[in-house]
């Protein structure tokens, strides 16, 4: 069963994180492309920096956020946890864990509320001419939810660890 869990998010991170990276070449691609035809035809390509903006950074900030949790790359200070025997350790982490939990539940609840609300305004914003946004509403969701997929997943799968497994006990019986 944690295999085959284990295999899916992998799966769904890999195609996510593919996205990410195809986001961030077309975003490179489209801005040079407009500094080229500004400065060669004198016309800029029109709403790049609403796409870039509303679309493009939105993917390369918030998709990649359960990747980084699955690699445990966050930022964390771990200065007084790092030398908890493992009871304690465990504690923590769960409640770690449990904060996490509730703060990402609580981001994607919100997030997703404005994204329905979002489309069904048809929200839309002025650059040069009208762009619809709403669909980029729906990468933040979708960001937040694989997010807090991988925090339960890791979370999991760490504090069901036996010592022996896990290198932050290593010598600690």
């Amino acid at each position: 069963m944690i295999s085959t869990l284990s295999w899916l998010i992998r799966g769904l991170n890999a195609a996510i994180m593919a996205i990410s990276g195809l986001v961030l070449l077309s975003m490179m691609l489209l801005v040079s492309a407009d500094v080229f035809a500004a400065t060669v035809f004198g016309k800029p390509i029109q709403n790049v920096i609403e796409i870039v903006a509303f679309y493009m950074m939105v993917g390369i900030v918030f998709l990649p956020l359960g990747s980084t949790e699955l690699r445990d790359e966050h930022i964390k200070t771990d200065i007084f946890t790092q030398t908890l025997p493992r009871r304690p350790w465990v504690v923590t982490q769960t409640l770690v864990g449990l904060v996490g939990f509730a703060m990402l539940s609580a981001l994607t609840y919100v997030s997703f509320e404005k994204a329905v609300q979002a489309t069904n305004r048809g929200e839309m914003m002025m650059g040069t001419t009208m762009i619809e946004i709403w669909p980029s509403r729906w990468i933040l969701v979708a960001g937040f939810a694989f997010f807090l997929i991988c925090l339960v997943f890791r979370t999991a799968r760490q504090l069901s660890k036996s010592p022996e497994q896990d290198n932050h006990f290593k010598g600690d019986k």
